[in-house]
């Protein structure tokens, strides 16, 4: 009993390490997101002033024979050719970076910075849920290791016993995993483990992209090359051509985050389910946990994905798939879905058998009258909480 507690426990742990570095990620993002941009665009701002200038002292040197100087903008010389012109000093210019000349032109340096950095870190935590997984699998099925694995005898030498001989052979297994590419190592997972992927909810080319972008900045300085585009479909930016540098915007890095947030919880989630059967009812808690914190800032990207993924899973209990249902009229009232949130809304109010249930459906409909009425007796009867308003989704509207 104690071995299978520590189990689901570890399951646990998996998901919300994962959960916590991605959230983590974001929320790094947003408070100095903020910070770059105010710089970028005092840097943008600067340069403009420079070029200027420099438009203003070529017009004036092509125009300086002339006994009389006449304005920039009464000169005829060729837009196009001007604008080559100053655009070529520029670039001199910077790759001569006396003073920090190089940052104050650079209008997108500390954004583009700050989101490829976090790009990075988002690419290494979807790395460490997969390590964590596979240790975990190996943890409970030993036996799934390839008999014909074998040690050198200088690492038997160094083993004190059976299990520490084993845990070596488990660490050489997932290096071969983690070190290959990112369609194998999701084909390992499906073809192998026999884990579901849900393909026709998450996008795994996606998130496959995003990989071998991540390869080409560490080993490519970010230049599209043939082992980029052989490794890539359909691209998220449109078409991509060979020696193209590729950056991470901040559209294509929420775009990523949602994706991978969900894929990530969605593999967490199968795994758990497939490997501690028992344990289903810890399994729903966590995902209506995580469904819940991102409605709860709005962020309905990642929170369509795992909701549409929960109506295709087995729930542990009959008030785990109600709790799974409110979330998901609660998605569809935010995105504005009237008519499927009117049908959902029906399916409710015939198991609303107590007075939290009746509640949960006011503040669906934004009927406070009602809402306040059942609350106030749910309250009484010890099946809500005052505490229960400010982290709920469904309440959210109602308590502020």
């Amino acid at each position: 009993k104690n071995t299978k507690a520590e189990e689901f426990c570890e399951t646990r742990r998996i998901e919300m390490n994962f959960r916590v570095a991605m959230n983590g990620i974001t929320y790094f993002v947003n408070n100095i997101g903020p910070v770059a941009f105010a710089r970028d665009e005092a840097a943008r701002k600067t340069g403009e002033r420079i070029k200027e200038g420099i438009r203003s002292i070529l017009v004036n040197i092509a125009t300086s024979a002339e006994r009389d100087v006449k304005p920039p903008e009464q000169v005829n010389i060729g837009e196009g050719r001007l604008s080559s012109t100053v655009d070529e000093i520029i670039s001199v210019v910077k790759d001569y970076d006396y003073a920090g000349v190089n940052i104050a032109l650079d209008g997108e340096l500390h954004q583009g910075l700050l989101l490829k950095s976090s790009f990075m870190m988002m690419i290494a935590s979807f790395d460490f849920l997969l390590s964590d997984l596979l240790h975990c699998y190996y943890d409970k099925y030993p036996k799934a290791l390839n008999s014909d694995m074998v040690l050198s005898l200088g690492d038997l030498r160094r083993c004190a016993d059976l299990n520490e001989a084993i845990s070596i052979l488990v660490e050489k297994k997932i290096e071969t995993v983690l070190f290959d590419n990112f369609v194998n190592q999701m084909l390992f997972f499906e073809n192998r483990m026999k884990i579901g992927m849900v393909k026709e909810i998450i996008n795994w080319d996606r998130i496959n992209e995003a990989y071998q972008r991540r390869n080409i900045f560490a080993h490519n300085n970010g230049i599209v090359n043939k082992r980029y585009l052989s490794h890539v479909g359909v691209l998220p930016e449109g078409e991509v051509k060979m020696g193209q540098r590729l950056v991470v915007s901040t559209d294509y890095f929420l775009g990523l985050y949602w994706e991978m947030l969900a894929g990530g919880i969605v593999l967490a989630q199968n795994c758990w389910r497939k490997w501690f059967k028992s344990d289903i009812t810890h399994a729903d808690s966590a995902l209506i946990d995580c469904i819940n914190r991102e409605l709860l800032q709005k962020l309905t990207g990642t929170a369509t994905k795992l909701l549409l993924y929960s109506r295709e899973i087995e729930t542990g209990s009959e008030q785990a798939r109600y709790d799974l249902d409110v979330l998901f009229c609660q998605l569809l009232k935010m995105v504005g879905l009237k008519k499927k949130f009117t049908q959902e809304i029906r399916k409710l109010e015939k198991v609303a058998s107590s007075n939290k249930r009746l509640a949960d459906i006011a503040a669906l409909k934004d009927d406070k009258e009602a809402f306040y009425k059942h609350a106030k007796n749910a309250a009484r009867n010890g099946e809500i909480y005052e505490s229960d308003f400010g982290v709920v989704a469904i309440y959210q509207d109602l308590y502020n």
